[in-house]
């Protein structure tokens, strides 16, 4: 047996005994196959949802919370719902806004994809340079002096452009899906990853467009959308829906549902009460892994997937205390030393870490030199960086402009 072959049927041989056959966990739900399976909680939101969607005028809803929190898995579950309850009665439609895409060009783009057999959708698509199932050539034939199949056909390929009227081209398209279904939906995400100034002028723009024919679903946290203005003043939004962080007993539901999913063999009774529905943590050590994550959905699938590499390292056949420790502590590890941190970003972190919270009125003047800027506003998008390195967290203020390390970081190991 040579020295890898070795090294795998190790490495493999302690999942067996975790009676695993993988680590189940996945940091984004753009990565899960089977959300369904791992789903937990949000009852009462799906509720809401679901309600609204029962009536015939179109509405838009802004699903909104902290990064990390699930709006992504429950946009997704609601539209993979919807589906397979409507079928062919509804058309659901999902992108992700990226940078220097406006709201109506982003809704084009998600329904024209849905509509591959199409031709005004294909048309769009290629205009755009983007991927569709018809091509998209400007055609020119010479006829010949008798007979024009004595002609030639001469075919280029046109150059993308975006569309010179974004709204006005979606709603073109949108009339030709609603000759075929009852209603369209479009679920916009990651409006979060806007600059907020951005982010607001964005959907003051698309005031029409969210008050149209199609319903909208966007996804968002608080400090990219303002939502005080946006959603109370303006009223862009049939309902702003925010998700919070899980509770304790829902997060531990979660972790058992993620840990089923990837059973080698069923357990006969998965109930979260069953000390092995969450083997091969004990359950003291899988509520200790819930609380450090605060409930974010996220935290909990990032450090499950760290804590269980380390105990792989470790060959332990149990994760518990002493193992969990170990894991978190490499967790930590790993999160400080992620690719794309700069030296600017290492001093932010260790300034917030060593003032246990860092606002526009903590900060001092002296720090925000060390920093080379001068105002607190110029280092905000570092800050976001760092939530989104899942190295800070916003706290809930009303300005959501406070950071404070995410519980991981703060204090030794043995202190989590």
């Amino acid at each position: 047996m040579n020295e890898f072959d070795e090294l795998f049927q190790t490495s493999r041989a302690i999942y067996d005994q975790w009676n695993l056959t993988d680590i189940p966990f996945a940091e984004s739900a753009e990565k899960l196959n089977r959300l369904g399976q791992v789903f937990t909680g949000r009852r009462a939101e799906l509720s809401q949802v679901i309600g609204l969607l029962n009536g015939r005028d179109a509405k838009s809803i802004l699903i909104y919370g902290w990064i990390g929190i699930g709006k992504t898995a429950f946009v997704r579950l609601l539209l993979e719902g919807l589906k397979r309850n409507w079928g062919d009665r509804i058309l659901t439609a999902r992108i992700k806004l990226e940078p220097n895409t406006d709201l109506s060009t982003a809704a084009l783009i998600a329904l024209a994809r849905q509509m591959p057999h199409d031709e005004w959708a294909q048309y769009q698509l290629n205009r755009m340079g983007l991927r569709s199932s018809l091509p998209l050539r400007d055609r020119k034939t010479t006829a010949g002096g008798k007979l024009i199949f004595e002609g030639t056909v001469e075919e280029s390929t046109v150059a993308p452009e975006a569309p010179q009227f974004p709204t006005l081209s979606f709603e073109d398209l949108l009339d030709r899906a609603l000759q075929k279904h009852e209603r369209v939906i479009i679920a916009i995400d990651d409006l979060d990853k806007q600059d907020p100034a951005r982010a607001r002028q964005l959907l003051l723009n698309a005031q029409g467009l969210l008050k149209g024919r199609a319903w909208f679903l966007l996804t968002g946290h608080p400090s990219g959308i303002t939502h005080d203005y946006l959603i109370s003043d303006r009223g862009l939004f049939d309902l702003p829906l925010k998700l919070g962080p899980l509770d304790p007993d829902t997060s531990y539901a979660m972790l058992v549902k993620y840990l089923n999913s990837a059973r080698r063999r069923a357990i006969p009774n998965p109930d979260p009460a069953n000390p092995e529905a969450v083997h091969p943590f004990t359950p003291e050590t899988a509520r200790a892994l819930c609380a450090v994550a605060e409930g974010v959905p996220r935290w909990i699938n990032r450090y499950g997937s760290y804590i269980l590499l380390k105990a792989a390292e470790l060959q332990a056949p149990l994760i518990d205390e002493a193992t969990l420790q170990a894991g978190l502590a490499y967790a930590r590890d790993q999160l400080r030393g992620q690719a794309g941190l700069t030296p600017q970003d290492y001093y932010l972190l260790d300034l917030v870490l060593e003032k246990g919270a860092i606002s526009d009125d903590s900060i001092t003047l002296e720090e925000l030199e060390k920093l080379k800027v001068e105002t607190f506003n110029e280092i905000l998008p570092n800050l976001d960086k760092l939530v989104e390195f899942d190295l800070l967290k916003r706290m809930p203020t009303e300005r959501a402009t406070e950071y404070a390390p995410v519980p991981l970081l703060e204090g030794e190991p043995g202190d989590v």
